[in-house]
């Protein structure tokens, strides 16, 4: 990509502020204004807004007398647009000249503009809760593995967006999927130098089902199958070999067959298994030959059984299926090196009697990375005492320290992005962000993931705010394949374009609307977004442009040129199409609708907050909702 186009320079100087609001000292209160300034009030303003009459409950007198216009920010703001649009004061009021009223409006500017430049106080910092895009992205950069985090509760949101630290709490449940994760994820790693050890362990509730009705996770890490159906997960083989896939699974019984297994990979029938009725998972294994790489491996219920009026009440009821999970095991027999992942924590296995020291040594390089910032030496020898009491209970080096790595993935130095003040910072002072801070607030903002290793060297070493150093950052992060998650999560996020799966369509209505639609809908507008960060286009192409992307449903719904097969591609529209732009997109247009008709109201009020910034009040208390 080159140069930095319109619409990041909109949302980098938006994150400028962001990235920036760590200018020192507070800020300086706005001098009492002039008699100007009352006699204006005075003759235009206090009739309607003063101590002796209130319109919209608003007396304006108290903020004349002693303007601050810092303090009472959005106040004055909501004065300056009134006054600007001549909103204010009303038609059939006096109304001041034009220079009158360009000179208020210049003031409150001017007053704003006073406080934005220089030092200020930015408030509060909330501790920010990685979400689950975060953590999965970290994890995944942090230790190389691919860990999905679907189980944990979701994230709430605030404005549309799941970055809220305000919002982003940890419940009791959460805590319980991160201790979960941590012990799952070690288990990962440190079987990446195991002989015979797993190659990947799914859990049941992680595999996907084909059929969500009848086939779903009801917990334990459990995938329940309560007729015929399969789910399914892709496992990467990392060699050649003979391997050993044991499914854990267990049955209700009813009928005169046990539920029966079916394991597949890759479409191909490996075995069935008749399943006990225990209660409790058994271990149902077998042998297969496999080529390295990714491969697909499904576990499918082949005999659904339910009879209430069966005249022999031994035939009767309900016969059920339910995976607990799979580990892969393997290749056998052969010399397995060890994994990336392995590796990225075991730099080097420690010589009898140096354990402790090695131990040392690889949390020193670990931990700083995991907690994104530099770390003293006290917060280290804990995680040393952690090795060091597992190796007293006889566990394996590669065990003690997993140990540590486990505690370090349970720590809120990890699942927070902390911004540490300094025990010398007095009360209610303001700090300058340091580089390793500016360094994480910007890998999340772009990347939704940690810093990398180029980025963080630079801010260890206090050179990310000097010089062009920053501005190259960001134009090398855009670049890089990580800020696709900028480009997926802000534009659904901002463009709201995840509703769309909660709109609930009217099928009797429209018939020819179904899922596939659906999905090509919300594709449709990340692909715009994306050519539109990828070709540095325009801001103003977001709301009007002259090509968008669809597939054959998508072509005939708009009544575009004929398009091929279900791949949505690149088209040029036709002069005066209406569909260039996002407020012309399947998915924006579901989004604001109700499951039977348009909503004039419903899509207005998305305009305003989505498009204008400019969210419109909540309706009186007297006014009820529309039918």
């Amino acid at each position: 990509m080159s140069g930095l186009w319109s619409i990041r320079c909109k949302m980098l100087a938006a994150a400028a502020v962001f990235l920036a609001g760590f200018a020192a000292g507070a800020a300086t209160p706005v001098p009492v204004a002039g008699q100007q300034m009352m006699k204006f009030s005075e003759e235009y303003c206090f009739n309607c807004h003063g101590a002796k009459k209130q319109k919209g409950d608003f007396d304006f007198e108290p903020y004349a007398a002693k303007p601050d216009v810092l303090r009472e920010r959005k106040v004055w703001e909501k004065i300056a647009e009134l006054l600007e649009s001549h909103e204010m004061p009303p038609k059939g009021k006096p109304q001041p000249s034009e220079e009158q009223r360009e000179a208020m409006v210049q003031w409150i500017d001017g007053q704003l503009a006073a406080g934005d430049s220089g030092q200020r106080n930015p408030g509060r910092v909330t501790l920010r809760r990685l979400n689950r895009e975060e953590y999965k992205n970290t994890i995944r950069d942090l230790l190389g593995v691919d860990f999905d985090p679907s189980d944990f509760p979701q994230d709430e949101t605030a404005f549309g967006f799941d970055t809220i630290a305000d919002v982003l709490t940890i419940q009791p449940l959460l805590m319980e999927r991160y201790l979960a994760a941590a012990e799952e994820i070690v288990s990962r790693v440190l079987a990446g130098n195991r002989q015979g050890s797993p190659v990947e362990s799914h859990r049941g509730e992680r595999m996907n089902p084909s059929n969500l009705e009848w086939v779903r996770p009801i917990g334990g890490g459990v995938m329940a199958f309560y007729r015929e159906g399969d789910a399914a997960a892709s496992v990467e083989f990392r060699g050649d070999g003979e391997y050993t896939l044991r499914f854990r699974a267990y049955g209700e019984q009813a009928g005169p067959e046990a539920p029966k297994l079916a394991v597949s990979l890759d479409g191909t029938q490996l075995a069935i298994f008749d399943v006990k009725n225990s209660g409790k998972a058994a271990a149902y294994e077998l042998k297969t030959t496999v080529k390295r790489g990714s491969h697909k491996i499904t576990a499918a219920y082949l005999n659904n059984y339910h009879e209430d009026n069966h005249p022999d009440p031994k035939m009767r009821g309900d016969r059920n299926l339910f995976v607990a999970g799979f580990d892969v095991v393997g290749p056998l027999g052969a010399k397995i090196e060890p994994t990336a992942s392995f590796q990225r924590v075991f730099a080097k296995l420690p010589e009898p009697g140096a354990e402790v020291k090695v131990a040392r040594e690889l949390l020193w390089a670990f931990v700083p990375r995991a907690y994104r910032r530099p770390v003293p030496e006290p917060e280290i020898e804990r995680f040393v005492k952690l090795v060091n009491g597992a190796l007293a209970g006889k566990a394996s080096f590669t065990e003690a320290m997993g140990v540590a790595v486990q505690a370090v993935l349970c720590s809120p130095n990890f699942l927070f992005r902390w911004e540490l003040d300094p025990d010398a910072l007095k009360p209610g002072a303001v700090r300058e962000l340091d580089d390793c801070e500016v360094a994480s607030r910007l890998s999340y903002f772009l990347w939704s993931s940690m810093p990398d290793p180029q980025l963080m060297d630079l801010a260890r070493k206090g050179g990310l705010l000097k010089g062009d150093n920053l501005r190259h950052e960001v134009a090398r992060m855009l670049a890089d394949w990580r800020a696709e998650a900028f480009v997926r999560n802000f534009s659904s996020q901002w463009l709201q374009i995840r509703a769309v799966d909660e709109v609930e369509i009217d099928e009797a209505k429209f018939p020819k609307f179904n899922g596939q639609l659906r999905e090509a809908m919300k594709e449709e507008t990340r692909l715009f977004f994306d050519a539109i960060v990828r070709e540095d286009r325009s801001i103003y192409d977001l709301i009007d442009t002259d090509f968008t992307f669809v597939n054959q449903r998508l072509a005939e719904l708009y009544g575009l040129p004929a398009v091929q097969g279900d791949k949505l591609r690149r088209v040029q529209l036709p002069a005066g199409s209406p569909r260039g732009g996002v407020l012309g997109q399947g998915s924006v247009l579901l989004a604001t609708s109700m499951p039977t008709r348009t909503s004039p109201v419903v899509r207005g009020k998305w305009v305003l907050e989505q498009i204008l910034g400019t969210p419109p009040p909540p309706p009186p208390a007297n006014v009820p909702p529309l039918e």
